[in-house]
């Protein structure tokens, strides 16, 4: 090998460890206890919900009871382990957590919402409706819109539908457009037989469909047609009928939808 190439080939190999040094100093700076505590526990706790996201639950608990080593009254990091013993169904020790994190920060809603959750699944729907109340009221918290429509599922769980249909309206105040919520309203009301105010809501939603913002489920599309044949709007039901068969042919509700022209033929 010539001399000018034994050096191309050392000014490549210095370059290529100069890069990974430059790399990892990047990637671990910010975890050095020492040089930035508060930095260091508020990345591991954000690593450690982003694994729970993702359904790693043991690379959770890693960086999250790291960041419980640095700081061991650090609210949000209370919230994740919170988190990650639900995914795991470690119900008790989920509710531990939780009411440990509000009570290091008596101001923390998100974790008031999640511990509102775990009521819900738990079936303790009083419980569960005190807290996603008390989080939902809270004009100041940024999900405010997700704690109503948990709110609207506990209620309805519960055997409250007109709470339910209260909550979603309060949800649709602040997110008009809130895809889940106007269908879900819209059933309700259909289920009450205030088809005026049902079909209020399902055309908000079509017009969203129409938009091609989003997608009607076989549910809604089944809505739609029924609303439809009450309002005797027959274009209308034939059109939903036909995206009903051509997207979900196996469906209930299409199989629904054909046994109510069978009744309707007297076949």
């Amino acid at each position: 090998m010539s001399k000018g190439n034994r050096w191309i080939k050392y000014l490549a190999a210095a370059t290529l460890a100069l890069l990974l040094s430059a790399c990892v100093t990047v990637v671990e700076s910010p975890f050095n206890k020492k040089a930035s505590p508060d930095k260091a526990v508020e990345n591991y706790t954000q690593l450690g919900l982003a694994y729970i996201k993702n359904g790693r639950v043991d690379w959770a608990r890693q960086r999250l009871n790291r960041a419980l080593d640095i700081n061991p009254e650090y609210a949000p990091a209370h919230d994740g382990m919170g988190l990650l013993w639900q995914a795991e169904g470690e119900l008790d020790l989920a509710e531990e957590s939780f009411k440990k994190a509000i009570s290091l920060d008596e101001q923390f809603s998100q974790a008031k919402h999640h511990l509102g959750r775990l009521y819900a699944q738990t079936k303790r729907f009083e419980d569960a409706n005190d807290e996603l109340t008390e989080v939902a009221e809270n004009r100041y918290y940024e999900n405010r819109v997700a704690a109503y429509n948990d709110l609207a599922i506990n209620a309805y769980r519960w055997g409250k539908p007109e709470l339910a249909v209260k909550s979603y309206r309060e949800s649709l105040r602040i997110m008009p457009y809130n895809v889940d919520a106007l269908v879900n309203i819209s059933t309700l009301l259909f289920e009450a037989q205030n088809y005026s105010e049902s079909q209020k809501y399902f055309d908000r939603l079509d017009r969203l469909a129409k938009r091609q913002q989003t997608q009607h489920n076989a549910h809604s599309l089944w809505l739609g047609i029924k609303l439809a044949a009450i309002s005797q709007n027959t274009k209308r039901a034939i059109e939903l009928a036909s995206e009903l068969k051509q997207n979900f042919p196996d469906s209930k509700e299409y199989k629904q939808y054909q046994q109510s022209l069978s009744a309707v033929s007297g076949n």
